[in-house]
């Protein structure tokens, strides 16, 4: 394999187009041919080695650029053009070697790996942020790098470069990117950091103390990302006021029930529903995050209805409109524990004021909520339903479905109680 050193790698070469001229052609053609002749000639790759590195030197850029693609190149060509004054010779050739690298094994001569070295960190100290980026994706997941070159380019200021050596690089360990973190890392190389595969609870942790909303946010999306049940802690005691961060919260696995119920108090009565259907919980749990999101609906707290959703009050406001608000949408809606749409759906339907339909609801009394869906005009199956899964009335105090289906109080009764409100 000294031959990659010299030119003319030992692989299978790929045909440019038409056959290549004679020695004594090429060196005519190198040395006094056209642009053209001369272009079409540093495509050939079986072209002799000496003839390469002359063209690697020639006053047109297109030529280098063709030199600078060319996998017969000889290396020291290559380092040659790693200095080019050109940016798109230089970015050919940063593409080129990092073909090249992944090749390299511990069977190949040590000069040869070692010159593949040299015009790698060449380019990995180019001025120009765009070709350092280049030999960032193509070494990104390689191990037979220096790692002095990697831990160069996962400092470097510029995210288009780093961002592909924090997110991928198997060469930077645990202390490593915790050093990085702690240096003030930021924006687009944060979130790399955060989306990388089976990062640490150490690294979490460091993610999580820069107080970055977008980088936390991402390491809750990362589900392959240990994060310690302490650091989750402190997530949950964050994360109330950040949206964002609410539904990865709630689709994080293995959440302790003291961060389950933190997020419950703060999520939407939808994500509630999702926690409780992704964690598994007893029906004690259960009960207990129901009636917290219950409570928050009733109070009017915005943050029980998810930011992107439409209005509960819109949302009903349209389905009556259209005369679309009646027993069988209540009853999908309750069978999906979608409870938000139920109060400005009996106000509607019973001509009273939310605020006071809210009132009942939170009044512990199972004769006024029947009397409530009565006077909304609803079957006492549905008054039923919002005592228990609405209201959470005390069980002592349910009025339950008779086995005839019909409302066991009279109108009078019913009227005689819900009037206690509407006063």
């Amino acid at each position: 394999m000294l031959s990659w050193v010299l030119g003319n790698r030992n692989k299978k070469k790929k045909k440019s187009g038409k056959k290549r001229p004679s020695y004594d052609d090429a060196k005519r053609l190198a040395k006094s041919g056209n642009i053209a002749e001369r272009r079409e000639l540093a495509a050939h790759e079986d072209l002799e080695p000496e003839l390469l590195y002359f063209l690697a030197e020639d006053k047109d850029t297109g030529v280098r650029v063709e030199i600078a693609k060319n996998e017969g190149t000889p290396l020291q060509a290559d380092k040659l053009l790693a200095k080019d004054p050109e940016t798109e010779v230089r970015s050919e050739l940063a593409y080129k070697i990092g073909r090249l690298i992944p090749t390299l094994t511990n069977e190949e001569n040590t000069r040869l790996t070692e010159m593949a070295m040299e015009v790698l960190e060449i380019l990995a100290n180019d001025e120009l942020p765009d070709v350092r980026a280049i030999i960032s994706n193509e070494i990104k997941s390689l191990s037979n790098v220096p790692k002095k070159i990697v831990k160069q380019l996962a400092e470097d200021v510029e995210t288009l470069v780093s961002a592909p050596i924090l997110e991928y690089s198997p060469l930077l360990n645990e202390q490593e990117l915790v050093q990085i973190l702690a240096s003030g890392v930021q924006g687009g190389a944060l979130l790399a950091v955060a989306r990388r595969h089976g990062i640490s609870d150490l690294v979490s942790e460091a993610i999580v103390d820069t107080e970055d909303q977008h980088g936390v946010t991402q390491l809750l999306k990362n589900q392959a990302a240990k994060i310690s049940e302490k650091t989750m802690e402190v997530i949950g005691m964050t994360a109330k006021n950040i949206p964002q961060m609410h539904r990865p919260l709630v689709e994080r696995s293995n959440l302790s029930t003291n961060t389950i119920k933190r997020i419950a108090t703060f999520v939407s009565a939808a994500l509630v529903e999702r926690l409780i259907q992704r964690h598994g919980l007893d029906e004690d749990i259960t009960h207990d995050l129901r009636q917290s999101v219950r409570e928050r609906i009733l109070r009017g707290d915005p943050s029980a209805v998810d930011a992107d959703d439409e209005l509960p009050e819109d949302r009903a406001r349209k389905l009556f409109e259209s005369d679309d608000l009646n027993e069988q949408t209540l009853l999908k809606a309750l069978d999906a524990h979608d409870i938000t749409l139920i109060p400005p759906a009996l106000s509607l339907l019973g001509d009273i004021e939310l605020e006071t339909v809210k009132r009942i609801l939170m009044g512990d009394s199972g004769k006024a909520v029947t009397g409530l869906v009565w006077k909304a005009g609803l079957s006492m199956e549905i008054a039923e339903l919002v005592q228990l899964q609405v209201a959470n009335v005390p069980a002592k105090s349910v009025i339950p479905l008779p086995a005839d289906g019909e409302y066991p109080l009279s109108p009078d009764d019913m009227e005689w109680y819900l009037a206690y409100f509407l006063e």
